[in-house]
C-alpha cells in the first residue's frame, strides 16, 4: 500500500531584523536566542511510552529516527551550504523521499529543511529550541504514529550580519500495518508548517534562508509589525502565520 504526504510550504514572516551588538562576545546577545541550547544540545525528546499497535521500544526507534531528522534538517552543513538532503532522505521511507526529493528541487521546504543562499557563513553555531510529542492517529484511513516537532532555530549569519529566526512545526508519520508494501514502511515527512523572521525575502522565495539585506525588493516597505521582535523566537508562537514578506 502506498502512504502519501501531505506537505504545506513554508510561510514568510517579518522582514525586521535582529542586529547583533559590535561589542558582543555573541552574536546572539539581546536576543531571545542567547538562552537557547547550542546546537544539537537543544533537540530533546519525551519518554518513550507504548502507543496502540507499537511498542514502547519501537516508539523509542521512532522517536530517534526523528532526532536524527532534525539534526539533518537543521544542522547537517551538507543540507545549509551545499544544498545535499541525502542525510534526511535516508531516514525516510521510499515512497516518502521520492516525493521529498521532486518538492525540494522546485523550491519547497524553505522552513523545513534548511538551505543557505550561496555565499552567507554562520558567526556562530544555531541555537535551537522547541519540543517533541507523539500520539497515535488515524492518518488518511491507515493507523500511524504522528511524531509532531516544533522548533524554533536561530541562525547569526557573519556576512550580511544578522540573526534570522525560523520556526517550524512538522508532523513524522510513521505509518502501522502489516499491508504496508516495502517502500511505505518507515518515516514520512507529513504535514508542515513554518515562518521566518529576519530573513531575505528574495531568497525566501526560492526557499533559501540568508540574512535580510539593507534593501530588499521583495519586502513590503508599508507594512508595519504590531508584535514585538521577541515573539518570533516563541515556540508557543503559531506558525501558520499569513503569507507574504513583509
Amino acid at each position: 500500500m502506498l502512504v502519501l504526504a501531505v506537505t504545506a510550504a513554508g510561510l514568510w514572516a517579518t522582514h525586521d531584523r535582529w542586529w547583533p551588538w559590535i561589542t558582543s562576545a555573541s552574536p546572539y546577545d539581546a536576543t531571545p536566542a542567547e538562552n537557547f541550547p547550542v546546537g544539537a544540545d537543544g533537540i530533546r525528546l519525551p519518554d518513550a511510552q507504548a502507543v496502540p499497535g507499537m511498542t514502547a521500544p519501537q516508539v523509542a526507534a521512532a522517536l530517534g529516527t526523528v532526532r536524527d531528522a532534525l539534526q539533518a534538517t537543521y544542522l547537517d552543513p551538507a543540507l545549509l551550504n551545499r544544498h545535499d538532503p541525502a542525510t534526511l532522505l535516508s531516514l525516510l521511507a521510499p515512497d516518502s523521499a521520492t516525493a521529498v526529493r521532486a518538492r525540494l528541487d522546485t523550491g519547497q521546504y524553505g522552513t523545513t529543511l534548511i538551505r543557505f543562499s550561496p555565499g552567507v557563513t554562520l558567526a556562530a553555531t544555531p541555537r535551537v529550541s522547541g519540543q517533541v510529542n507523539y500520539h497515535r492517529v488515524d492518518w488518511d484511513g491507515l493507523p500511524a504514529l504522528d511524531v509532531t516537532s516544533n522548533y524554533v532555530i536561530a541562525y547569526a549569519f557573519a556576512l550580511p550580519s544578522g540573526v534570522v529566526v525560523v520556526h517550524a512545526e512538522t508532523h513524522w508519520m510513521f505509518p502501522l500495518g502489516n499491508d504496508l508494501r516495502p517502500s511505505s514502511r518507515g518515516m514520512y515527512l507529513g504535514r508542515t508548517t513554518g515562518y521566518w523572521h529576519g530573513m531575505d525575502c528574495t531568497a525566501a522565495a526560492r526557499g533559501l534562508t540568508a540574512p535580510a539585506p539593507g534593501k530588499d525588493a521583495r519586502a513590503d516597505p508599508n507594512f508595519h509589525d504590531t508584535d514585538p521582535l521577541d515573539a518570533y523566537f516563541d515556540r508557543n508562537r503559531s506558525t501558520g502565520v499569513t503569507s507574504g514578506c513583509r
